[in-house]
């Protein structure tokens, strides 16, 4: 019996293939489109799974209450912490250190030359974080400050498939050379938050501080314990008093302390964390989950309703199959059959669609997604696809096969202009498509206004080069300059870490004595540059002098001269800075030499930082030349040859030349609102589309079951175009009523998004204008060419159609 039920399911798919297609695309795409965005959420949330015991993972976070009464986050610590959570507290049962390094260029015994991003760790880092090894042991790390630890990436562009273990590199920089040993590789899983190349031991950073005072020292510093098994409610409650205790021993009376779960740190950090660079944001997983729940409804509505729609014209047939002795438990059996098959084919379409999808998906997301689904998910699935099949089979089920014989011959209860409830649903999904434009409309706005957006400084034509040297830059500059095209030349640190401080672009607190004698501070970001970064990026002087970049005083200058921006003279609060000496635990003091107009190399998330201006010749590691725009291409090939033939001359270069432009680096700053475009108009683009296949097949239907209507219409003397424009009026109401209730949503949810910005764009009206025109469009060309066909049509066609 049941055979029989899929052969007649299968017969009417294919007697009514246009229906039928129409009736199960919307779905396939709905489906298709929630199992990507469940795959990735999964993803998402299983972030750093990859460790063992990672719920009894912690990471430090240092809490500070500004003097404005703002509290404010940072993950940097100083190191010295761990010692204390080992001998103090007995809940914890590792602690260990991490601090996050620069860019460093390395060659092997075999000239090869690779840079890669180090990290310094302690002895615990490798108990806490037992990375997949793949040679050698990590824990030697500890045993010889010279020793280290490889990623497998790195270790492969050194040594190909050789044995990387024993294996001898050398380090040329800040004027001297260091030999390190490799003693283990080790794999990075793709979900750690916990990123690098080269691994050294904390020792190593330490006998490079040129006598800093190190206890005190805390940029790019985290600090992670591990808590012994059920003790971690316990270090939860008396964090706050203990554990601050622990840190006024180094000076930071005021901070308090909590505990982050490593398994937060993806999702869930709210301060800025720029050492780890793989962020995500809880936030898009409640937006996007919310969006596929709303796209699988669209599409199980589509198929819910379509099929109910289609049934209605199938009264003769029921009354056939009654007066022939069909009895109703034979035809509920039936229809809900048919509805069953065609949700189960769009379940293999869907699950078809989404594997071919995956690595488009993957690439426009940037993930490593795969199609697996665990069997209580697939059940789950099984669940709701023989729910909808029900749902979408209980119309013709139930209602239909109840009526009487005499009833159904003379065609039953219609649906056309009396099928409101199936137009309002429809108005439905044109609400959802309208607040899905206006959504995706205003990201992309925001992010064309934060990439055109005047940020005090000139980022265009300025290109970025590592290279890898540090105290003879002097000649490969004056070489540069030689050449009309390049305009100015400024050392600097990285871009991504242009702005610096103990958080790692949080803010480094400085001190200093104010007029009543009262020790007053504020946190600023450090900006590493030299004498002609101010030239180079078009900053502007308000008051002073620019910063000198004397190599030679800088040694033996123990009192140097900064430049700070308004945003510090305005928080430090005094008439004229100029001249003020500031002190910082790890660098020591300094005096202000100068004052420039605020400029902005962060992202306009936030608002412009107090910030100085600081010439250290070890964190200049990049060269930012200025170019002429209509010589880029030969200035950039010009740059290239220079750096080689520096390179043959120098064994301190890189060998191989890369470069990027400083406005493309600033542009990354805003990686997750270009992520949230993509997948709005990815989302956008699928609910129209699933809207208008609603829209057509509820007007191919309407069509059908009023051809005689038509046909009438025309007799009587009504032209073609009069018929189109009925039915177009019937769904442009539903346009225009969905456009009054998306608007004051789209809104609403337009203004919530933009809080999160310190800058923002304006929501213009005519945003809402372009949506509703849009939608009113696409929704007229889907009508128009659906209902002109029939309303060509021969009226004696038509009246001879019933």
């Amino acid at each position: 019996m049941i055979k029989h039920y899929v052969k007649v399911a299968l017969r009417l798919i294919k007697r009514s293939f246009l229906f039928s297609s129409i009736n199960m695309l919307g779905f396939v795409f709905g489906m298709a489109a929630a199992f990507l965005i469940y795959l990735w959420v999964v993803d998402e949330l299983t972030y750093d799974d990859c460790f063992p015991e990672v719920n009894r993972i912690y990471r430090t976070i240092e809490v500070n209450r500004e003097p404005s009464g703002e509290i404010k986050e940072s993950p940097s610590t100083v190191r010295s912490l761990t010692k204390v959570f080992r001998e103090e507290f007995p809940q914890v049962e590792e602690a260990s250190a991490i601090k996050y390094g620069d860019l460093h260029t390395f060659e092997t015994e075999g000239h090869k030359k690779i840079s890669g991003h180090g990290v310094y760790v302690d002895s615990a880092f490798f108990r806490i974080f037992p990375f997949p090894v793949l040679e050698g042991n990590p824990e030697y790390i500890s045993n010889n400050p010279d020793n280290v630890v490889l990623s497998e990436s790195t270790a492969q562009k050194m040594f190909g498939k050789k044995p990387a273990v024993g294996q001898k590199l050398t380090y040329s920089g800040y004027g001297r050379e260091r030999i390190y040993n490799v003693v283990a590789v080790v794999k990075i899983p793709s979900k750690s938050h916990i990123r690098f190349d080269i691994v050294y031991p904390m020792e190593a950073y330490g006998m490079g501080m040129m006598g800093h005072n190190w206890d005190h020292f805390r940029e790019s510093i985290h600090v992670y314990v591990k808590m012994k098994a059920g003790d971690e409610g316990k270090m939860y409650q008396q964090e706050l008093k203990s554990m601050s205790r622990a840190l006024s021993k180094f000076g930071e009376k005021r901070t308090l302390l909590r505990f982050q779960s490593v398994k937060d740190i993806h999702l869930n950090t709210t301060f800025p964390d720029p050492c780890v660079k793989n962020h995500g944001n809880m936030a898009t997983i409640y937006l996007f989950t919310a969006l596929a729940i709303l796209v699988i409804f669209m599409g199980a509505f589509n198929f819910t309703t379509l099929s109910t729609a289609r049934a209605s014209m199938r009264y003769k047939e029921i009354g056939v199959r009654k007066i022939t002795g069909a009895k109703r438990k034979t035809l509920i059996s039936q229809f809900l059959s048919e509805s069953l098959v065609q949700a189960f084919i769009s379940l293999i379409l869907a699950l078809a669609l989404t594997e071919l999808m995956l690595p488009l998906f993957n690439k426009f997301m940037d993930t490593e997604i795969s199609l697996r689904l665990s069997w209580a998910v697939f059940f789950y699935i099984l669940f709701g696809i023989v729910g909808i099949g029900c749902l979408a089979g209980s119309y013709p089920a139930f209602y239909l096969s109840s009526i009487n014989p005499l009833l159904a011959f003379k065609g039953g209860q219609k649906t056309g202009k009396k099928g409101g409830l199936i137009k309002g649903l429809v108005c439905i999904q044109f609400i959802i498509a309208l607040t899905l434009m206006l959504l995706t409309a205003i990201v992309f706005k925001q992010l064309h206004y934060m990439q055109n957006k005047d940020l005090g400084l000139d980022k265009e034509n300025v290109v970025s080069v590592y290279t890898s040297l540090w105290y003879n830059v002097a000649g490969f500059k004056q070489e540069l300059l030689r050449n009309p095209n390049v305009k100015s030349i400024s050392m600097g640190a990285p871009i991504e870490n242009l702005g610096e401080g103990e958080a790692h672009g949080d803010g480094s607190l400085f001190r200093w004595t104010n007029i009543d004698g009262q020790e007053d501070s504020l946190k600023m970001v450090i900006v590493f540059a030299d004498g002609d970064f101010s030239k180079t990026f078009g900053l502007e002087l308000i008051k002073g002098k620019l910063l000198e970049s004397d190599f030679g005083k800088y040694w033996g200058d123990r009192n140097p001269g900064i430049v700070i921006n308004e945003a510090a003279w305005k928080g430090m609060k005094v008439a004229d800075p100029i001249g003020m000496e500031l002190q910082m635990s790890t660098w020591g003091k300094m005096h202000i030499v100068g004052v420039v107009k605020d400029f902005n190399f962060q992202s306009l998330r936030e608002k412009i930082k107090p910030a100085i201006l600081y010439y250290s010749p070890e964190a200049l590691s990049y060269m930012h030349i200025k170019i002429a725009p209509e010589h880029r291409r030969e200035t950039l090939k010009f740059i290239q040859r220079k750096y080689e033939e520096m390179a043959v001359q120098d064994d301190l270069f890189v060998k191989d030349f890369s470069y990027q432009f400083f406005s493309d680096a600033l542009n990354k700053n805003y990686a997750k609102e270009h992520q949230q475009s993509r997948m709005l108009l990815f989302f956008t683009v699928l609910a129209i589309l699933i809207a208008m296949l609603g829209v057509f097949g509820l007007v191919a239907l309407s069509t059908e079951q009023r051809t005689k209507e038509i046909g009438v219409r025309k007799v009587n003397g009504a032209h073609s175009d009069r018929i189109v424009k009925m039915f177009c009026m019937e769904y442009l109401k539903w346009v225009g009523i969905a456009f009054v209730v998306a608007s004051p949503i789209g809104y609403y949810l337009m203004y919530r998004w933009l809080s999160e910005f310190a800058y923002q764009t304006a929501i213009s009206w005519w945003l809402f204008i372009l949506a509703g025109a849009v939608i009113a469009g696409i929704t007229l060309l889907t009508v128009i060419g659906q209902t002109w066909r029939k309303a060509s049509q021969n009226p004696v066609v038509s009246l001879r159609y019933e």
